[in-house]
């Protein structure tokens, strides 16, 4: 692994099974499925051949057997890739790619309810940083896009949070000169 340090966790938790992801080097994940008594081998889900690649800031969520992963790749001009496995983590698929090739897409976040999954980023596309948002209402085999801020400042750093239909957002914006912590609820698509 690179360098021996690991960082940036994320983890997710339906019933007695655990999910975790990190960064070390490439993003790994584990499970548990007794409560966190015991651990799986640790499996690599992305895989990069420059260190200029390597990816960071990695989220989790879970719906059921369903297990669905983000995370930022690049240093220069980062992507936000996506990855699923509908087993509990046994096999994944191939990574997807949910941001475009201009700009710079960092720090997603992800949530679920059933099939639908909604995943938010912060991306530089428009010369300053707004909250850009996908969602897939088919376990994400196909994506909808949507912006979710248009402000004259910075809005950095989503987090997001779904249960049915009901929708939550929050994140920093500087729009006011100061960061400032915002907020959205309802439904986006």
């Amino acid at each position: 692994m690179y360098g021996g340090t690991y960082h940036s966790p994320a983890i997710a938790v339906d019933s007695s099974n655990i999910y975790v992801v990190w960064r070390g080097g490439e993003i790994y994940f584990k499970k548990s499925d007794d409560n966190g008594s015991s651990w799986t081998v640790e499996k690599r889900l992305s895989w990069t051949t420059d260190y200029s690649l390597h990816p960071s800031y990695p989220a989790i969520a879970v719906d059921g057997s369903n297990i669905y992963v983000v995370w930022e790749t690049g240093l220069y001009s980062p992507r936000i890739y996506f990855k699923k496995s509908d087993d509990r983590g046994a096999t994944w698929t191939t990574s997807k790619r949910l941001s475009g090739n201009i700009g710079a897409y960092q720090y997603p976040a992800i949530a679920v309810d059933g099939s639908n999954i909604y995943v938010v980023w912060q991306d530089g596309t428009p010369g300053q940083y707004d909250i850009h948002c996908k969602k897939s209402d088919d376990g994400g085999s196909t994506w909808t896009t949507k912006w979710l801020t248009r402000n004259a400042g910075d809005s950095e750093c989503p987090a997001i949070a779904v249960d049915g239909s009901n929708i939550y957002m929050t994140w920093e914006d500087d729009t006011s000169g100061k960061y400032e912590i915002f907020f959205k609820k309802g439904t986006l698509y």
